[in-house]
């Protein structure tokens, strides 16, 4: 229901000429009747009985009865349009007019008694300058003054041309038209005679005058007040009586409106109201609204105090015509008018908004958002009233709380998710749209972080040149390497991107996220020199470089803050292109921060078999999220120069003979062995175990045993590996005995056995012959780090022989009828690498599960990680041992490696764990050395 079905707008309201707002003095000699002041019944009925009229009207009718404290001065004072000139006209109708101003006296219960012999002089000074303003009174009263008089005449000579009869003089603008007399002598004479005229009209009843200024504090009203007069002041007209002139020039039956018609109207809006405003004053507001309707009251006080306030809208008149525009638009659909009608994209209010916006930059600018957001839902509503806040207000009180606009945008039928999030997407996009101290505003100053975030939502739709980015960052500003690194894509593009590489240093593959077994089978099969390719996965299983939503978003805001500050530096605007550089910095530290906590693992090929299935892959996690962190962690802790040498020693037989650049070669190709991080790993190997007189290294320069070759890196790699130099090198030197433990490894007609408990330290041999007969006992020194080949002879002797698997060799007149092989002492020490866990509690139940896999498992060593990004702390809670005496708030991030040796069984290894620091949020990770239980073979 529309509010024009209560109260009707007056044609001229609705016309495409509009209300005509301007009431001038000088249309009442308007001949032919067309403008409304020369027309006394219309204007009369357009005339609003305010507080001031009606004082006036019985000041007036005060002074007729000749009542002797009556003023002849009426003062009237007040800004362009603030009703000056209407009162004035108002008077000369109700003296000139008297049939008419008859029955709208009556019609407001008003009695004033005219003299019938008045006579009504008008004049505006603004179209008609005057000299001497005694010579026009006089002329237009039809007054002959007799006598000489060097000025003006005084005032026995105005009383004796007046006669019987009544003058009134009404003069509008008399400020502007006394300052425009230049010459001083004359301007002070024109201001003289009004008080000599004013002075004897207090004296006597025959003459009253009525005069409008701008400032009585200025001439001639300074000389005026100084008369007894009647001074009415519109800035001190009261906000019930401004908003019923508006309403009575606005609907015709104004005056017969019932506000109880409307109650459902007002009470639906209030409810509506109060479910979004619990502290709203339901009972304030039903009053005010039931007189303001159909105007919301709190857009009758901007318009018709805030904007006189600030001299706009030429006070009334304007605030009449703005006011008078929005009932034309809104009649039709509207319960209620709010500051929400006042839409921008209407042209008439835009340009009477103008008037609180020279230029009309802000007006523009907000538009321009408003259009941006036009598919939001009340985009247009909430801007314009956001608009009219910003324009009245200064100071504190510019723009408009959330409660104000909710007040004015969600009436009857709206949504509050609508609301809501309409007023979000503003905050975010509008580039010109503010918040401070809890109000919305519009400010010529632009919000460069909205502008980027709504330039953000159309620079790349479909996020290919986002993610193609953010590889450009995590290579370039995290990983820090872009020549030897490729971000995977597909196990086929990333293979060919490998493969167009340089074979020779270590290639690396960042990805996006934890690859399926699949697709990292296929990245391997058949890629060259894989050995030298470095699988490197997110840490954080739930990370995507691709599917995070926060990651793409910054992205596509770096990509339009470079666009924007590009823009900004074309056209010179230094403040400008600095913000926008600001903002790109600040969202690239927030794109490399979520890539560095999403940390680095590092896929270690245990087993590459023959399907995906058939692989076994440990994931190693990595210290940091940069190349150098990984290439140290990689050298330090999973490839030292040792492991080389180790896994050498394992397949001496297969690297004999052999030159070291195919040794080199083997092992920068082949999967599953140590990576070769250096250059140097293999060559460094290969002379420490030239210099254990375990090979000998054979060249053009000469042959080398138990010594480093003096031999150059590209000179030992021509060079041949094989059997040590000349004699078979020495035993190793002697070890004092420990504690003796024996183990006894037998020989019978059942078959061969071993028995042994614990650290073998020694080894007793007992033997059978064929016949049934016993060979004594033989007892030889056995270290389990050191393992040993055994040769039994015939006679019960026993012989070291190398190192490796204890055996017992059948030879020419041995007691042992078949050959017969046993692991003896520790045997072959198995790597067991538990991932990252988020406590020392979950890594415990982690270990025992993976340990009740290996019966009666021994544990030689147990190395502990500890790894927390860095996050924000109170470091007074922290142990003295991290923090030192540092204290209050700080950020904390760490790596930690606990590493325990000796041999341990499987609960000593979990109370190991659980006697770990506990630090909350921190990830666990563990790796042990594992001994299983002897076994025949």
């Amino acid at each position: 229901m529309s509010y024009a079905q209560h109260l009707i707008p007056r044609p001229e309201v609705l016309s495409e000429d509009g209300i005509e707002g301007i009431i001038d003095l000088r249309n009442l000699d308007d001949r032919r009747r067309r403008k409304l002041e020369s027309r006394p019944d219309a204007f009369l009925s357009l005339t609003y009985p305010t507080a001031d009229i009606k004082r006036v009207v019985q000041q007036l009718n005060d002074r007729f009865s000749r009542r002797p404290d009556s003023s002849a001065l009426f003062l009237f004072e007040g800004l362009k349009g603030s009703g000056k000139s209407h009162l004035l006209v108002l008077m000369y109708h109700l003296l000139k007019n008297p049939t008419e101003a008859s029955r709208w006296l009556a019609r407001h219960g008003l009695t004033l008694t005219p003299p019938p012999n008045a006579t009504v002089v008008a004049h505006k000074y603004t179209d008609r300058p005057l000299l001497r303003v005694w010579e026009f009174i006089f002329q237009a009263a039809g007054l002959t003054i007799r006598g000489d008089f060097e000025v003006y005449p005084d005032d026995r000579q105005v009383l004796q041309a007046l006669g019987d009869r009544h003058l009134v003089v009404i003069l509008d603008e008399l400020e502007q038209g006394i300052q425009m007399i230049t010459n001083d002598a004359l301007r002070r004479q024109n201001i003289a005679f009004l008080q000599m005229l004013s002075e004897l009209g207090n004296r006597c009843p025959q003459v009253t005058i009525f005069a409008s200024v701008y400032d009585a504090g200025k001439e001639p009203g300074a000389t005026l007040i100084r008369v007894p007069n009647v001074r009415i002041q519109f800035a001190r007209a009261t906000a019930a009586d401004r908003a019923k002139v508006v309403l009575h020039r606005l609907f015709e039956n104004f005056l017969d409106f019932d506000p109880l018609t409307v109650s459902a109207t007002v009470e639906s809006m209030l409810n509506t109201w109060r479910r979004f405003i619990p502290s709203l004053d339901s009972e304030a507001f039903r009053r005010r609204m039931q007189e303001s309707y159909p105007f919301q009251p709190e857009l009758l006080t901007l318009i018709l105090e805030r904007v006189p306030q600030r001299g706009g809208f030429q006070n009334i008149r304007g605030s009449l015509g703005f006011l008078a525009n929005m009932v034309r638009v809104t009649h039709s659909s509207e319960d209620v008018i709010t500051a929400a009608h006042a839409l921008l994209a209407d042209r008439e209010t835009a340009t009477r908004l103008q008037d609180l916006d020279p230029g009309g930059d802000l007006i523009n600018r907000a538009k321009v958002n408003a259009e941006e957001l036009a598919e939001y839902p009340l985009s247009d509503r909430i801007a314009a009233a956001t608009m009219l806040y910003t324009l009245t207000g200064e100071g504190r009180t510019r723009g408009i709380t959330r409660e104000e606009l909710i007040r004015h945008v969600m009436l009857p039928g709206a949504d509050i998710n609508d609301f809501e999030r309409t007023l979000l997407a503003f905050g975010k996009y509008a580039s010109h749209f503010h918040s401070a101290d809890g109000r919305y505003f519009f400010d010529v100053e632009e919000n460069a972080d909205a502008k980027v975030e709504f330039r953000s939502l159309t620079i790349d739709p479909d996020g290919s040149k986002s993610r193609a980015l953010l590889r450009q960052i995590w290579m370039a500003e995290v990983f820090r390497e872009t020549e030897t690194a490729v971000v995977f894509a597909t196990p086929e593009d990333t293979k060919a991107a490998l493969e167009s590489m340089r074979k020779d240093r270590l290639r690396i593959v960042l990805c996006p996220r934890q690859l399926r077994p699949e697709e990292r089978h296929d990245l391997y099969h058949g890629l060259s020199v894989r050995n030298q390719v470095l699988l490197l996965e997110p840490r954080t299983g739930d990370f995507s470089l691709d599917a995070n939503a926060d990651l793409v978003k910054w992205a596509q805001r770096c990509l339009a803050a470079k666009e924007l500050r590009d823009q900004a530096e074309r056209s010179g605007d230094t403040g400008r292109r600095d913000e926008y550089d600001r903002i790109g910095r600040e969202d690239r530290k927030h794109i490399t921060d979520a890539i560095r906590r999403a940390g680095l693992r590092y896929a270690r090929f245990d087993v590459f078999g023959a399907s995906p299935q058939a692989d076994r892959v440990e994931p190693e996690p990595l210290p940091g999220a940069a190349k150098e962190d990984m290439i140290k962690h990689l050298a330090e802790q999973l490839y030292p120069d040792m492991r080389f040498q180790e896994h050498m020693s394992e397949r001496l037989d297969q690297i004999r003979g052999r030159l070291v650049k195919e040794v080199d070669r083997q092992y920068r190709e082949t999967l599953t062995y140590p990576v070769p991080v250096s250059a140097q790993n293999i060559t460094r190997a290969i002379r420490q175990l030239c210099l254990a007189g375990r090979i000998g290294i054979y060249h053009a320069k000469g042959n080398y045993s138990r010594q480093n070759p003096d031999l150059n890196d590209v000179e030992l790699m021509d060079a041949q590996i094989g059997d040590p130099v000349g004699a078979t090198p020495p035993p190793p030197p002697e070890v004092p005995p420990p504690p003796v433990e024996l183990v006894r490894l037998e020989t019978s007609p059942a078959g061969p056995t071993a028995c042994f408990l614990g650290d073998l330290r020694q080894l007793t041999v007992e033997g059978y012959d064929g016949r049934g007969r016993t060979i004594p006992n033989v007892v030889v020194a056995w270290s389990s780090s050191n393992p040993t080949v055994l040769e039994v002879s015939a006679t019960g002797e026993v012989t070291a022989v190398a190192t490796g698997r204890a055996q017992v060799t059948a030879r020419a007149g041995s007691i042992v009828s078949n050959p017969a092989a046993f692991d003896i002492g520790a045997g072959p020490t198995e790597q067991v690498s538990i991932p990252f866990k988020p406590s020392r509690g979950a890594l415990r139940q982690e270990i025992a599960a993976r340990l009740a896999q290996v019966p009666e498992a021994r544990i030689v060593c147990a190395r502990f990680q500890l790894f927390q990004t860095e996050h924000e702390v109170e470091l007074s809670g922290l142990p003295a041992g991290l923090r030192g005496s540092l204290s209050g708030s700080g950020s904390l991030g760490f790596e930690i490696t606990i590493t325990k040796r000796g041999e341990m069984s499987k609960a000593q290894v979990e109370q190991a764990c659980e006697q770990l620091p506990d630090f909350r949020g921190a990830q666990y990770s563990a790796r042990l050395d594992v001994v299983g239980q002897g076994r025949q073979e």
